[in-house]
């Protein structure tokens, strides 16, 4: 018999639970560390913004009343269903239960270390990995070797804050889309909300009920005309005003590209994350120069260390399926079942893949953004590890919600989506 093999997953979330899985499955010794109390990662919440009772960063981005932005067929794993009443969008607490309901299922639970933060992680001789992880409740370190390394700290850490002139001025409140619970605390308020993806639309919705306005400043759309902008200016709450970008922030307020200034008593940022590792050492060579997680062969093995996977780097995608398809890929080669090829080919691999998506019009902060290229990505996975992969009907069902999403259609969410088979699905207005 072999030496057993130990792995390390970071983080108790869907891509650290789905990772543990198949690596226990391969009879590897598992321990998964989770910095909160409970697992669930981005989808636990939190009522704290800040710190925990331990003083460790809090990492919940959830709020009161959040639900999923994308139907539940691309928020669960290949081999594991929610209960069949459950919404089209399952709301926070539906998405918290599954994955709870899926450690217990493939008995995750006694892996699971909550409560330790993972301090420090570098590269040591004959290819293995030492860890420094924090006791949170015992206040006590422990220091431990791994062969493997899955990090699945996901990318929701991190706000990504944009530079604007006379933040620092602004005499209002501000924060960022992370650090909203609830709609409540803006009652009566002037809002200011930046930031046009999903959030920031969620966040619109929210506040405007209890809010005395909003506005809802976005980049300006390419080649949009005068009657478009109305329409969709129509499909908001009459106490919501669209606006494009912030040009300086006044004490008082903000003066917007066109010319026009408009006070304001609160401003949300809803721009995104960055990407940060801060328990990753120099030493593990990766890199992130503005949200480009570097070198990474496929997105997800860690050209310098191949013994280190990053799990869900890449984004707007399938989600849960990716995650699944990620953790295979990557214990194809962790394995030995399949052979990695020369650091060199790798390397050349990415800088080609890069360079591929760079012309296509994505900026460097977007490097991990799938979108319309995840059919590309998901096949040349499944193709290089020779494993199965994600079922192509649930791409079709992705960038049908996306369709309706970017459309302006505010009830998105009200549509039900049904696979009939594997080339068909129907979607259908959905009563709740």
């Amino acid at each position: 018999m072999g030496k057993m093999v130990n792995v390390a997953v970071i983080g108790g979330g869907a891509s650290g639970l789905v990772s543990a899985k198949y690596s226990i499955a391969e009879g590897f010794d598992v321990t998964i560390y989770e910095q909160a109390s409970n697992l669930g990662g981005t989808w636990m919440y939190t009522d704290k913004t800040d710190k925990d009772q331990y003083g460790a960063n809090v990492h919940s981005v959830m709020y009161q009343g959040l639900r999923t932005n994308l139907p539940k067929q691309l928020m669960e794993f290949i081999d594991h269903k929610y209960p069949e009443k459950t919404l089209p969008y399952p709301p926070q607490s539906d998405v918290l239960k599954y994955l709870q309901s899926y450690a217990d299922r493939f008995n995750l639970m006694k892996h699971l270390k909550l409560s330790h933060s993972v301090i420090r992680i570098q590269p040591i001789e004959n290819d293995k990995w030492e860890i420094i992880v924090k006791d949170l409740p015992n206040n006590k370190f422990e220091t431990k070797i791994y062969d493997i390394v899955f990090v699945c700290n996901g990318h929701c850490t991190m706000p990504r804050i944009p530079k604007i002139d006379g933040a620092s001025e602004f005499n209002g409140k501000i924060i960022h889309s992370r650090d909203f619970r609830t709609a409540e605390a803006f009652h009566a308020d002037n809002v200011l909300i930046v930031g046009g993806g999903p959030s920031g639309v969620d966040l619109v919705m929210q506040i405007s009920k209890v809010a005395n306005r909003i506005t809802f400043s976005q980049h300006k759309r390419p080649d949009e005309t005068k009657e478009a902008r109305d329409i969709r200016q129509s499909k908001f709450p009459s106490n919501v005003s669209l606006q494009e970008n912030v040009k300086r922030l006044t004490p008082t307020g903000a003066e917007f590209i066109d010319g026009s200034h408009q006070t304001f008593t609160a401003i949300i940022y809803a721009t995104g994350y960055n990407f940060k590792y801060p328990f990753l050492s120099a030493d593990c060579g990766i890199h992130v120069d503005n949200n480009f997680v570097q070198p990474l062969y496929k997105q997800i093995l860690n050209i310098e260390f191949p013994s280190m996977a990053f799990i869900g780097v890449t984004h707007f995608a399938c989600n849960f399926p990716m995650y699944d398809l990620q953790a295979k890929f990557a214990l194809k080669f962790l394995t030995g079942a399949k052979k990695l090829p020369t650091k060199s080919e790798m390397m050349m691999d990415m800088r080609v893949k890069t360079q591929i998506h760079w012309n296509k019009g994505y900026q460097k902060h977007r490097t991990h953004t799938l979108g319309p290229d995840q059919k590309d990505y998901f096949d040349d996975l499944s193709t290089t590890a020779d494993i199965e992969n994600i079922p192509h009907i649930l791409l079709s069902i992705f960038f049908d919600s996306v369709r309706r999403t970017m459309s302006g259609d505010l009830d998105y969410r009200k549509y039900k989506y049904n696979v009939i088979d594997d080339k068909t699905f129907t979607c259908e207005k959905y009563m709740e």
